[in-house]
């Protein structure tokens, strides 16, 4: 009695754990639209965020656009919350 029970287990966790291996062909999004999108939050202000304030206030979101601005050397109205307001930060010049 055990064994066709053990038997009919180890055919249904076979049957069904291989799909757990399966490579899923979904086309997600890359690394490098996954980097401009964190990029982007920053700028915006959106991120970091402590695990006490989510989803942001608004002072901390005018904290992070101020602190952002002084790290990519800005100013504080450069930094708007539109897509591709984002700049590289400037190089030092000798």
């Amino acid at each position: 009695m055990k064994l066709p029970a053990l038997f009919a287990v180890t055919v249904l966790g076979l049957a069904f754990g291989a799909n757990a291996f399966a490579q899923a062909t979904t086309h997600g999004i890359t690394r490098a639209e996954v980097h401009a999108q964190l990029v982007e939050a920053q700028a915006d202000g959106l991120v970091p965020v402590p695990k006490n304030d989510y989803p942001p206030s608004a002072d901390t979101i005018a904290r992070n656009k101020e602190l952002y601005a002084i790290q990519h050397h800005q100013s504080a109205s450069d930094t708007g919350s539109s897509t591709g307001n984002v700049t590289a930060p400037r190089a030092a010049s000798d």
